[in-house]
């Protein structure tokens, strides 16, 4: 029951910042670039960690109760995952570059269609956990995440000349993700007492860690491209490993 009440108030605080930061004028974003760079390399050794220490772990072992054999079925969908979105984030590129024209129709739909599932799993990472401690620690590293994430998505369909209107409308919805994968995941391991429930509690692990390999190192790549002060770099790499010793110090205990 505590478990439950924690991911609710782990819910609504998402949804509400969330809406909050995705709300606030542009220009405000532009003043805590370097917070924001922070936060993402922190969350970007929460998300590494996550994945190669707890989600896929425990995803092998979701599986190994239901075959037999030792096929690592776990990481192929970890890997396949990783693949998908790779390959959907440089497909966008590509057509990017060479449809400059349609930008203003299909990039902001792919892109708010990306940071959707990308919530939704972040949401499921939260759920799938039976442990309060665990829980808490993913739910920290996306709480931290999330401001920049709603910033960017926000930032860049006004870009493309996405309507104030229209952005309000997908920054709405966009907030209920997270909160929604939450709940989905969690009912997923009310039933994970049936074989049906280990398989996808499963799959479910194997998908989010395969998604927040993409997330880690994606923000990783992109944090150590940009042109920053050397200061700058050395605090988002403090942040960044201090991240990852956060989750590797919870490995111990759960």
């Amino acid at each position: 029951m505590y478990l439950l009440i924690s991911k609710i108030i782990f819910a609504a605080s998402i949804f509400l910042l969330t809406v909050i930061t995705g709300f606030i004028p542009l220009k405000i974003a532009k003043h805590n670039t370097r917070l924001f760079g922070l936060c993402d390399s922190f969350s970007s050794g929460i998300f590494l960690s996550a994945a190669l220490l707890h989600l896929l772990p425990e995803a092998v072992a979701k599986f190994n109760t239901i075959y037999s054999h030792e096929y690592p079925l776990a990481y192929l969908v970890c890997l396949v995952t990783y693949i998908i979105l790779l390959i959907m984030e440089r497909g966008a590129s590509i057509y990017n570059s060479l449809h400059p024209a349609n930008n203003k129709v299909v990039m902001p739909i792919f892109l708010a269609s990306l940071f959707i599932v990308h919530s939704v799993v972040e949401g499921a990472a939260i759920g799938a956990n039976t442990t309060f401690l665990e829980a808490a620690t993913i739910f920290f590293a996306v709480f931290a995440h999330k401001s920049s994430e709603s910033f960017t998505l926000t930032v860049n369909l006004h870009r493309f000349g996405v309507s104030t209107k229209s952005i309000r409308k997908t920054i709405a919805f966009f907030s209920l993700m997270t909160p929604l994968g939450i709940f989905i995941a969690s009912y997923m391991i009310e039933a994970s007492a049936s074989r049906s429930g280990e398989l996808l509690s499963g799959m479910l692990n194997a998908v989010t860690a395969g998604t927040f390999l993409y997330l880690g190192t994606e923000h990783l790549t992109e944090h150590l491209t940009k042109d920053k002060k050397s200061f700058e770099k050395i605090a988002e790499g403090i942040s960044l490993i201090f991240g990852i010793t956060l989750m590797a110090l919870v490995a111990i205990w759960v």
